[in-house]
């Protein structure tokens, strides 16, 4: 579960840039961690790798669809994605040998340098997906793609002359009324994703034409719905309404019978630095509320970037948000971004 926001045409000094940003919503005992792989005779790339912190999780049955590595990511030759999960009608079934998400995703980052080359990926491979994707690349080039099991629709597409500015959330806008789950459309208001959708729209426009990098941040920050009580949500109970999200069922401690979902992480990647900027936990940094908020005080409340070019392979965050051994040697290539509220992320030593 995510909401994803991506923008094309903005000035940066004397140059254009490129940003797709998302907030990865999971139940507290899933979380994201940050990896560099480099396969041999394929492009190396950046992203993040989503785990269950125990081997008995909450959520089952949605973490064997969905972890894996990448979940978003950066390769070298300035591909990047994020998508949103989608629900899709029952009847659309999967194709014999259909590729998982971090399969289908891991294969696009190794073959593909461009976001023409992985839209014919995504749309020629066997699929056990529902999702909608922005796709972007260090030419200026965005795309949303509506990705299903039965098909694929480009729904938009955006170079550095166009300019503009794309979102998703957790259902389709194109395909939704023959293929997605009417349970989750944006006509439900019950469901969290009109409440995402309409926040990510007005603050695109109090925002204007300039999004930069700063405005990416702070849009995934923002926390318009949060006083929305979790288990209201008919898509998902324990899943806040707001980008930014806080969910929570008021519970003393986190019950994986009956899990609390929220932002466990947030990413802001700039293929033409060829940054993959990551923070864990809420991107806003603020303290948890309740007890089913696992983790949360983790958070770093600021993004922590990795360049694809010259980190060598391995993780480097880990499940719990500290840097990984791997990442203190090379804490010299990182960028901070904002201020640090906390230094959260001490080296967790003997990995990487």
């Amino acid at each position: 579960m995510c909401t994803n926001i991506g923008a094309t045409g903005i000035t940066v000094g004397e140059r254009s840039g490129v940003y797709i940003g998302s907030v990865s919503d999971d139940p507290y005992d899933i979380r994201t961690r940050v990896i560099v792989r480099r396969p041999t005779g394929s492009y190396g790339y950046v992203g993040t790798d989503l785990m269950t912190l125990r081997a008995s999780s909450s959520a089952a049955s949605y973490s064997a669809s969905v972890c894996g590595a990448p979940t978003r990511g950066l390769n070298e030759k300035g591909l990047a994605f994020t998508w949103a999960l989608v629900y899709e009608k029952t009847e659309n079934t999967a194709p014999t040998g259909a590729l998982k998400s971090h399969e289908l995703w891991d294969a696009v980052m190794r073959k593909c340098a461009t976001v023409d080359e992985a839209l014919e990926l995504l749309a020629d491979m066997p699929r056990d997906i529902g999702g909608a994707a922005l796709v972007a690349d260090r030419t200026g080039l965005l795309a949303r793609v509506e990705i299903g099991r039965r098909k694929t629709e480009v729904t938009d597409r955006l170079s550095w002359q166009d300019g503009g500015a794309l979102i998703n959330v957790n259902c389709w806008t194109a395909m939704q009324a023959s293929d997605g789950d009417p349970a989750c459309s944006l006509a439900v208001p019950t469901a969290p994703n009109a409440s995402r959708y309409e926040r990510a729209q007005t603050r695109l426009r109090e925002i204007g034409a300039r999004i930069d990098f700063d405005a990416m941040r702070k849009i995934l920050s923002d926390h318009g719905h949060k006083e929305r009580f979790a288990g209201e949500n008919t898509m998902l109970r324990g899943h806040g309404f707001s980008i930014c999200n806080h969910g929570s069922l008021h519970k003393p401690s986190f019950d994986s019978n009956d899990p609390a979902w929220g932002s466990v992480s947030a990413e802001i990647i700039a293929p033409v630095d060829g940054i993959f900027w990551y923070a864990y936990g809420w991107p806003c940094g603020e303290d948890p509320e309740y007890g089913d908020q696992l983790l949360q005080e983790h958070s770093w409340g600021t993004f922590l970037g990795f360049p694809v070019a010259i980190l060598p392979e391995g993780a480097y965050t880990t499940l719990t948000g500290e840097l990984t051994s791997l990442a203190v040697r090379h804490v010299d290539s990182l960028a901070i971004s904002g201020v640090v509220r906390q230094l959260n992320w001490a080296a967790h030593q003997g990995a990487g």
